[in-house]
């Protein structure tokens, strides 16, 4: 059976419905996650993102952060969300330890992360986000010319998909992996 099955089936019908802060109401279909998803996926895999690589993302909770997380599991990648109220400590900590060879995030994250980018040797590739009206256009020009088709990595449910720390509140924060099969 098909991991899109719903985009397939119904590529209009509705998977999120994002309530913006000025009252808009925002429909995302099944159809735009799969398309966005696979054109992410082969931008990554473009940058030599692969599979096991930690894909970070320092966004807020937006539905293009949902078409991230599709992505990064299509390619058999694991994602290391990361919260934007992490101070600069928190961020490097994180960064560097995680090994993370990716970092998606806006023009925001990337004046955060600025001071210790040069302390980040596995960052191979570090993106603005693909949100819509952040001001950032080159991620959403390489998005546009990327292909809508991308076949997934075949994992299993023992494959880590994502990583998370622990707060660190009695000491350094401790990564956990979670598995699921795309």
């Amino acid at each position: 059976m098909s991991r899109d099955r719903w985009a397939e089936k119904e590529p209009n019908r509705l998977a999120i419905l994002h309530a913006r802060p000025d009252g808009r109401d925002v429909q995302i279909t099944y159809g735009w996650l799969r398309e966005t998803s696979n054109r992410l996926a082969n931008v990554l895999r473009a940058h030599g993102i692969d599979r096991g690589d930690r894909v970070a993302i320092l966004l807020p909770q937006l539905p293009e952060v949902a078409a991230i997380h599709i992505a990064i599991y299509k390619l058999g990648a694991v994602a290391l969300p990361l919260a934007v109220l992490f101070g600069i400590d928190a961020l490097s900590y994180r960064l560097e330890n995680s090994g993370a060879a990716a970092l998606i995030t806006n023009a925001w994250g990337i004046e955060r992360i600025a001071e210790i980018r040069k302390d980040l040797p596995a960052l191979k590739l570090v993106s603005l986000s693909m949100a819509a009206g952040d001001g950032t256009l080159g991620f959403a020009d390489e998005l546009s010319r990327a292909s809508s088709d991308f076949t997934p990595v075949d994992t299993s449910a023992d494959d880590p998909a994502m990583m998370v720390y622990t707060s660190g509140t009695t000491g350094q924060p401790k990564a956990r992996c979670t598995a699921t099969a795309y």
